[in-house]
């Protein structure tokens, strides 16, 4: 089977071979046979990786249907002193809405009637009731928004975590830890009843994502050899799609608040096992130049699909680029500084990776504000993810990652100035909802494009340390992205922050020209190889 492996030169480097009697092959020569002879038990295993997605979903947007706002439908009665007084005084204020009921202190406005005075009638309990977050008086809203923000503070901190674990013990292990923080936050938020340790859950899921998703996509784009990549790309976007299904169900059939972070930790679980079973990355390995283990892993591999792969006669050209190299942090920053092209296409990508955070999140923290109904909102949000992960991996077959992320931008920026427009539909619907649904589809797409294209544009000696970089910057977009969405109807001009966003997206999609196309290329090992690709490149 293995002599059926044609070795190809990589970058065009040469490397010294100890014994002239071996076959020299790189990982994606192995890959690609594995794929070539691909059984039902080995796709279905890379397949499942990604299934981490549609689990993510749940514990990112589950705050949206735990913590809404009682409505002026809602009923609600006095349960303090200071509520019988006040209403025996004024029996009008029993039909007003809560929100109504204030007066000014120093200028400002404030209610005059909170939790500790007043018991809802909701169909669902909701933190937004308990902890006093639903009027928009004051600072309260922003501490609303706040809970769905500092998850993404705590991804910052998981940002820089995953940044040393990633290639210190493994894409794998490190995904392991940050399942066990997912899972263990969500069960903590079943027992939070304050407004500080709702906080806490919400940052430490943040962290456990970072380390949970970026280390299992890590490991399964590099179990993918190079022309599937963007395939098991739309896979993972797809299952994020379909992950607003249970999120709504969670939302709608369960009563509790606190129950909900129960489902979504149940959730997480389901969709995690396969972690546990999965081999860790040959290329992690190869770059710790353990090639023992890395040949182990491809045997796991192999096993799937019943093949016999002799690896005892072959030497992997992955491992000789990596031979000489101390693999620890102060190499990888260095190696920044001695090849400008890694640092110039990092860069680049850390300019990309916060602006479409932004918006993505802007959008999934927002469709309760920009949609007239909550829950039709976030399914039509799901299937507006469908549909572009479908249109993204088509367009990045056909036309390349560069090409096809520069035409998103380009459709992002054009909805965007599309929306500025006051016009009303009617039954709620405005010019700038139906903009913002076609422009979430142009985001989402986007958001799938980038991290196939920095997983095939960094090489396998700072994948880890590069995601991190990204994911960490990406933090400060998607913690400003709920903010500007949720409290656009507050900016005194909107064409002005929507024009903004739409200049934003022609900057990157101008970033987006100066990056290397990657289809149908081999993962670069090396800044080394980087530097190489990048000065042979053809646009």
């Amino acid at each position: 089977m293995i002599d059926e492996i044609k070795a190809h030169p990589t970058y065009g480097s040469t490397l010294p071979v100890e014994d002239t009697d071996r076959k020299l092959v790189s990982c994606d020569d192995l890959l690609e046979e594995l794929a070539r002879n691909r059984s039902w038990k080995y796709t279905a295993l890379l397949m499942s990786l990604m299934l981490v997605w549609l689990g993510g979903t749940s514990n990112v947007f589950i705050t949206e249907f735990a913590g809404i706002d009682p409505t002026p439908d809602d009923t609600w009665k006095c349960k303090s002193i200071k509520c019988f007084n006040l209403t025996r005084a004024n029996p009008s204020l029993l039909h007003k809405f809560p929100c109504e009921i204030t007066n000014e202190v120093d200028g400002k406005k404030e209610l005059i009637l909170g939790s500790s005075d007043i018991e809802w009638s909701l169909e669902h309990s909701s933190f937004s009731a308990e902890f006093d977050l639903y009027c928009d008086v004051g600072f309260r809203k922003a501490r609303k928004t706040l809970l769905m923000s500092i998850l993404f503070a705590g991804g910052l901190s998981g940002f820089i975590l995953g940044g040393y674990l990633f290639d210190r013990i493994g894409r794998k292990n490190t995904a392991i830890i940050g399942m066990f923080i997912v899972t263990f936050s969500l069960l903590m938020g079943t027992f939070c009843h304050n407004y500080a340790s709702l906080l806490a859950v919400r940052f430490f899921v943040g962290v456990g994502n970072i380390l949970q998703s970026d280390g299992m996509y890590l490991l399964t784009a590099e179990l993918v050899p190079s022309k599937h990549r963007h395939i098991i790309n739309g896979w993972a976007g797809c299952l994020g799609s379909f992950g607003y299904v249970p999120l709504v169900g969670i939302g709608y059939f369960v009563i509790s608040w606190n129950n909900m972070f129960l489902a979504a930790s149940i959730v997480m679980v389901l969709t995690s096992l396969q972690i546990f079973i999965c081999p860790e990355s040959p290329r992690y390995y190869l770059i710790k130049n353990d090639v023992e283990a890395a040949k182990k892993s491809f045997k796991a591999l192999a096993k799937l699909n019943n093949m016999d792969l002799d690896l005892e006669n072959i030497q992997i050209i992955d491992a000789g680029k990596a031979k000489d190299r101390n693999h620890n942090v102060r190499q990888q920053l260095t190696e920044f500084i001695r090849y400008p092209s890694l640092l110039l296409e990092t860069s680049i990508l850390m300019v990309i990776w916060p602006s479409i955070a932004m918006f993505s999140y802007g959008f999934g923290f927002g469709w309760g504000d920009i949609l007239p109904d909550r829950y039709l909102g976030y399914i039509m949000a799901g299937v507006g993810e469908i549909i572009s992960y479908f249109m993204s991996v088509s367009l990045i077959d056909w036309q390349g990652r560069r090409h096809a992320m520069i035409f998103m931008f380009l459709g992002a920026a054009l909805t965007y100035l599309t929306a500025i427009p006051n016009v009303e539909f009617g039954s709620g619907w405005t010019l700038e909802s139906v903009s913002c649904l076609i422009g979430a589809i142009f985001v989402n797409g986007l958001y799938s494009g980038i991290l196939l294209w920095t997983g095939e544009l960094a090489p396998t000696t700072h994948r880890g340390i590069v995601f991190s970089f990204c994911s960490g910057i990406s933090r400060v977009g998607s913690f400003t992205g709920p903010f500007l969405f949720n409290n656009l109807a507050l900016i005194t001009s909107k064409a002005v922050v929507l024009g903004s966003l739409a200049f934003i997206s022609v900057f990157c999609m101008m970033g987006s020209f100066l990056l290397v196309e990657t289809r149908n290329k081999p993962i670069p090992v090396t800044g080394q190889d980087v530097e190489e690709r990048r000065n042979g490149r053809k646009n």
